[in-house]
């Protein structure tokens, strides 16, 4: 059983490295995070612009809430994509809106909806950038061109887009080649320092800090996730990492089964337990069973799966807006979420993948992202 479901892992994150390769002209890959996770491996509304690869929710140290989003995933060196502004249709254009969607009082549903939009961009590249709050304007500014970095002001409000070192981490070639033999190659067992496939990989980052009472309720408790929008309709979402990528078909485990990727995009966190519950007990089932051959006592896994199910959905980053603790608290550019999330979904069976930190060091300061390449 463990050798079957680790080919399968295994021959899907061959086939993201070959798509991601088509898509950015290089020698890229994607099965990680949500680093484009439409059915067909291909990015939600065929737009990498549009595809959120990961959100972030942190404690600043001045006690503000820093708040960011990473699109335009693979981006190679020397590559210089700007944000969606709208899309094409028969008689218009369709506007673009990146939103950080927030719940304080715990329904799984948005009560502050911070929304990001951007002009088109000038012949240096260079965006107008809009941000609302519940509708009205918070802040305007321009994103930051290159290398540079354009802090925009408004009051204690601060945000900025532009370029940046990707922050996620994770070594892909060895989970590709996770069932070879020959020495180095997997990453199973490791205990050196392994490759960080996503090294020299840059993406466009939306940040915001401001001070958590604009997004609390009656306690410091919010959750957060990440959507974009054309016009109405939502093309893609992301709360905690891998959720949809993992545990929605088609994946390695439901290879058999319609996709359910693009219904997962469109549809908002309050319904996730009702709609994709049973496509979640099911993949962790299949993950649980990896250490039954060392001797598991299965007698609990109905239990374990059924409260972890209950950390999963709805897809939301929890976070409590006053602690500094870092994931499953919210998400720090620093955290090392798949060795956590590995650990957790497969009841300790893989620990690790040998790559802790990212191959540029954060900034000390807004936007908190690495200098791009």
């Amino acid at each position: 059983m463990k050798r079957a479901i680790l080919a399968g892992l295994a021959v899907t994150a061959l086939v993201a490295a070959a798509l991601a390769a088509a898509i950015s002209g290089g020698p890229s890959g994607s099965a990680a995070a949500d680093h484009v996770d439409a059915p067909g491996l291909m990015p939600p509304g065929g737009n990498l612009q549009l595809d959120i690869t990961d959100v972030y929710a942190f404690r600043a140290r001045n006690g503000n809430t820093v708040l960011a989003m990473a699109v335009n995933g693979l981006t190679e060196p020397g590559k210089r994509p700007v944000f969606a502004s709208g899309a094409p249709s028969v008689a218009r254009t369709n506007a673009v809106t990146y939103w950080f969607r927030v719940d304080n009082d715990g329904d799984a549903a948005a009560d502050v909806n911070l929304g990001v939009s951007f002009s088109k961009a000038n012949r240096q590249g260079v965006q107008t950038m809009t941000v609302t709050r519940n509708g009205t304007r918070l802040l305007s500014g321009r994103t930051s061109p290159g290398k540079s970095v354009r802090v925009n002001r408004a009051g204690a409000v601060r945000g900025y887009a532009g370029l940046r070192d990707d922050p996620f981490f994770f070594d892909l070639d060895g989970f590709i080649n996770i069932l070879s033999t020959e020495t180095g190659k997997s990453f199973l067992g490791c205990t050196g320092t392994r490759t960080d496939f996503f090294a020299g990989k840059n993406v466009s980052a939306i940040v915001l800090e401001l001070p958590a009472r604009m997004l609390r309720g009656d306690s410091s408790n919010i959750g957060v996730w990440g959507a974009t929008t054309v016009g109405r309709k939502q093309i893609d979402r992301m709360g905690r990492p891998a959720v949809n990528t993992v545990f929605v078909p088609s994946n390695p485990f439901e290879a058999n089964e319609p996709s359910g990727k693009n219904a997962f995009n469109a549809a908002q966190p309050k319904n996730d337990k009702a709609r994709f519950r049973g496509e979640v007990v099911d993949t962790l089932r299949v993950l649980f069973s990896l250490n039954d051959a060392a001797g598991d006592d299965t007698s609990d896994d109905a239990a374990k799966i059924n409260g972890l199910v209950d950390v999963l959905l709805p897809d939301i980053l929890t976070f409590d807006t006053a602690k500094s603790d870092g994931f499953l608290n919210g998400r720090r550019l620093a955290d090392d979420v798949i060795d956590a999330e590995l650990n957790l979904i497969t009841e300790g069976a893989v620990e690790t993948d040998c790559v802790s930190r990212n191959d540029r060091a954060f900034r000390a300061s807004f936007p908190y992202l690495a200098t791009p390449r």
